[in-house]
């Protein structure tokens, strides 16, 4: 069977609603930590991209500079971000994650693997390999 890239996704929206949040550790997580969904795609993003500016950062989540500066001196004061200068020009900044935020992102990732893993417990050990196949594919087409 030959399903698009569309259908693919609806499909893959649709298991990620059914498996995910389930026992709300991410959303515990997360709260605990006073952040909010965006600004953890923002630290996700920065730890992937490494030290970005803030316009840097902007284009990369679509988002307005206004707003990623916002989100930015939230987690600066979360001691989740800090701000460097940037070595080819002392005049602009470079923000970059701490040690803080690289931990904080290990316990969500761990803890949606978790959910997802539980989420998906009711499926067969079949089918479950027939899909660890399919992501690892998926996953090596991607890189």
């Amino acid at each position: 069977m030959i399903i698009d890239g569309r259908s693919a996704g609806t499909l893959l929206s649709d298991v990620v609603k059914r498996v995910s949040h389930g026992s709300g550790e991410t959303l515990r997580i997360m709260a605990d930590a006073q952040v909010t969904l965006q600004q953890v795609l923002l630290l996700t993003r920065l730890r992937q991209a490494g030290p970005s500016s803030a316009s840097g950062l902007a284009e990369m989540l679509n988002l307005s500079l206004p707003a990623v500066s916002q989100a930015v001196d939230r987690l600066v004061r979360l001691r989740l971000v800090t701000r460097i200068e940037d070595s080819a020009d002392r005049r602009k900044k470079k923000i970059a994650t701490t040690s803080k935020a690289n931990a904080f992102l290990q316990r969500l990732t761990k803890a949606r693997a978790s959910e997802y893993s539980a989420g998906l417990s009711s499926v067969s050990g079949e089918t479950l390999g027939h899909l660890k196949l399919v992501l690892r594919d998926v996953l090596n087409q991607l890189s």
